[in-house]
């Protein structure tokens, strides 16, 4: 043990062997988090321009969310409720607040649920939306699926009785 331990303990290329490793994956995984970020965007704006919106109302923080309220076709007040939820679950921040986390999953459902109705879409497709953003969302924005405001959506979304 002595030799051996002293060579490890002495020897910079293993500690840097190891730190370029993890630093390369930080920044590999770094850039795939910025590609994501900047597909969002892109995708974000490119629904709000098919449904008869101006691309630049996608990048505006809230205002987005009152717009993309009207384009989902939903009832104005869904925006608040939407909203006071993301903020609980935002000031929840060990997420243990379960009901929060599920009324953000409920409301974030609603809303692609009608999105994806809007677009000519079925449920799977609002279930993919709300589980996998990344991926539905460029669906939606780079596809074919053309927006219909005429489309026939209920303003309760899912919680219609």
């Amino acid at each position: 043990m002595g030799d051996n331990y002293l060579i490890s303990q002495n020897d910079p290329s293993l500690l840097s062997g190891a730190t370029t490793a993890v630093i390369i994956l930080a920044v590999l995984f770094g850039l795939i988090a910025l590609a994501i970020f900047v597909l969002m965007i892109v995708a974000n704006c490119k629904v709000f321009k098919k449904a008869g919106e101006k691309w630049w109302k996608a990048l505006m923080p809230l205002y987005n969310s009152w717009i993309e309220t009207k384009i989902t076709g939903l009832a104005w007040w869904w925006f608040p409720i939407y909203l006071v939820i993301l903020v609980m679950f935002a000031k929840d921040v060990n997420n243990t607040n379960y009901v929060i986390s599920w009324a953000l999953i409920l409301t974030s459902f609603n809303y692609n649920y009608n999105l994806a109705k809007k677009f000519g879409k079925g449920n799977g497709f609002a279930v993919l939306n709300t589980i996998l953003p990344w991926i539905g969302l460029p669906i939606l924005a780079f596809g074919s699926a053309k927006y219909d405001k005429d489309a026939k959506v209920e303003k309760n979304g899912i919680f219609t009785m």
